[in-house]
């Protein structure tokens, strides 16, 4: 599997911010390498779960604060996401199959969310915020 590097180009001009995209993408290259275990995984999906909550909250207010005229369809994108995260959460707790499969999985999932999510949708914000304040 790809290993996926943040760089400054992907910089939302927000450290704040930053720092959550970085630790997401520690987090994939950390799930593409690790030995999947059942205690491995709910901790994946735990944290997962926690950086939804708290960047989307952060991340939103951000461009709330902007005015970004975009703001609804990014809210719908981190609700997919977070009503994503929940159904594994809870599949997983019911029934827990082999963690290498619902690891492939979120694995699949989080590493398209960097690219679709991150490289395109924020990078739209990015830009809108620093035309505006040119």
């Amino acid at each position: 599997m790809a290993k996926y590097t943040w760089n400054k180009t992907l910089s939302v001009g927000d450290e704040h911010i930053d720092n959550d995209h970085k630790e997401l993408f520690e987090l994939v290259n950390e799930l593409q390498t690790a030995d999947m275990s059942r205690d491995f995984l709910s901790g994946i999906i735990d944290r997962l779960d926690n950086y939804a909550r708290e960047h989307f909250s952060y991340e939103e207010g951000y461009m709330r604060a902007a005015n970004y005229p975009d703001l609804e369809p990014h809210i719908q994108a981190h609700k997919m996401f977070s009503e994503w995260i929940a159904s594994v959460k809870k599949t997983y707790t019911r029934a827990p199959e082999s963690p290498f499969v619902i690891g492939e999985q979120v694995n699949e999932f989080v590493s398209h969310w960097l690219v679709e999510h991150i490289i395109h949708m924020d990078m739209k914000y990015r830009d809108f915020i620093l035309d505006k304040k040119s």
